[in-house]
């Protein structure tokens, strides 16, 4: 008999969403990164140099924090480990607040991103073992597009209300959250590591560093694009409003993006909608460096924020597809937040006096080699997928319930 870690079909949609919000909410202030740098450089009056490490503080805490989590993933109860962390997380976001002083602040963060790394680690370890991969990460980039959204347009409508400090709150509040959804998330079948991942594991060991290899390169391309975007549309003379505007709609397609692996799943294998989603980014870093119209500039965003969560979310499916012990979907999230960190620092060293073009072509040309290296590691998947289906075993050492 074949088990799957979902309980039924009546409540796996259920399950993924509630384990996709747990995801996302231990590196949560990701999905509104532009309100978290205004908090500290605007309303808390740090300098906007200083605002930035502490964010950097942050993100590359969670870095190390995702790491932690490749070892530990094997040997711990995910639930119990997942509850500490948020409570932890609660805890600091709340206290960020009484915080003086930019070296304790920078400790503080470093902190928290530590533990929320950990946390994020952990559950897509969890996400991997489900029995539609495809379904769980879609769901995560769905949530994560969803609350960036939510939460940069509440945001001046809170501030009055809450104080300088209210972007802290609302990630505390997240991480509340999602204790309850921790409590509340349905039992998950034990698993263990049988003949079939060691065979199969042995077949995809080269393809797994090839597949966060590309994932890196992919999130440092779009991270670049996206975190110029808002100059990239002054510089081509489109006003500052309506840069924004058009930023926020175009952005709201990430959501539909991030549904088509919901709801397409595997069905149609990995290498179709690589594919597209490569042509599409490559597409939009073109346009963007060719810019001459407002309509021009829509269309490039639209392409990019379409495709970048789709593609990601089947990219890191695949993670499951190649290692059924979730060590190699925690790997994914140290190589996709490299790749986020990385992205901007990389533009800002190839921008010059408001000349984008060879920050896009390099872009392109990372999309390109991504693209190279992610239809190898697919048509090796799908035609593993054929000889050898992958299923999820009943009996092993690895246990998600302890």
């Amino acid at each position: 008999m074949n088990t799957h870690l979902n309980r039924t079909e009546k409540n796996s949609l259920f399950t993924y969403f509630l384990l996709a919000f747990i995801a996302m909410a231990g590196l949560a202030y990701i999905n509104f990164l532009p309100g978290v740098v205004n908090a500290l450089a605007v309303n808390v009056s740090y300098s906007s140099s200083d605002a930035g490490q502490i964010v950097a503080s942050n993100s590359y805490g969670g870095i190390f924090g995702s790491m932690i989590a490749i070892f530990l993933v094997r040997h711990i109860a995910w639930r119990k480990a997942t509850f500490a962390c948020l409570a932890l997380l609660v805890l600091i976001d709340l206290g960020t607040s009484r915080i003086n002083g930019y070296s304790l602040m920078l400790s503080w963060r470093l902190m928290a991103g530590v533990i929320g790394g950990v946390c994020t680690g952990i559950v897509f370890s969890v996400l991997a073992r489900l029995q539609n991969p495809d379904r769980a990460f879609g769901f995560l980039l769905f949530i994560q597009f969803l609350i960036g959204a939510l939460v940069i347009g509440l945001l001046p409508t809170l501030e009055p209300i809450l104080g300088t400090f209210t972007v802290f709150y609302i990630m505390a509040s997240i991480s509340m959250l999602s204790l309850l959804f921790v409590l509340i998330v349905p039992k998950l079948t034990k698993i263990k590591a049988t003949n079939l991942q060691n065979s199969v594991g042995l077949i995809f060991s080269k393809y797994s560093t090839l597949l966060l290899l590309s994932i890196f390169l992919y999130q440092t391309a779009a991270s670049a694009i996206y975190a110029y975007s808002g100059l990239i549309g002054l510089h081509a003379n489109i006003s500052h409003n309506s840069t924004n505007i058009y930023i926020a709609t175009t952005g709201l397609l990430g959501l539909l993006g991030a549904l088509m692996p919901v709801i397409s799943g595997n069905r149609f294998g990995r290498r179709p909608p690589l594919i597209i989603g490569i042509i599409a980014s490559i597409t939009a870093a073109v346009l963007l460096a060719t810019l001459n119209t407002s309509l021009s500039f829509v269309i490039a965003l639209a392409l990019l924020f379409f495709s970048w969560p789709a593609l990601l979310a089947y990219l890191l499916a695949m993670t499951a597809q190649f290692d059924n012990s979730g060590r190699l979907a925690a790997m994914s999230a140290v190589a996709s937040s490299l790749g986020i960190a990385s992205g901007p620092m990389l533009a800002s060293m190839l921008v010059e006096r408001n000349d984008f073009n060879t920050m896009l072509y390099t872009c392109v040309l990372l999309f390109v080699i991504s693209g190279i290296l992610l239809y190898k590691t697919a048509s090796k998947a799908d035609k593993t997928c054929k000889k050898v289906p992958i299923k999820r075993p009943e009996t092993s050492p690895l246990t998600l319930e302890q």
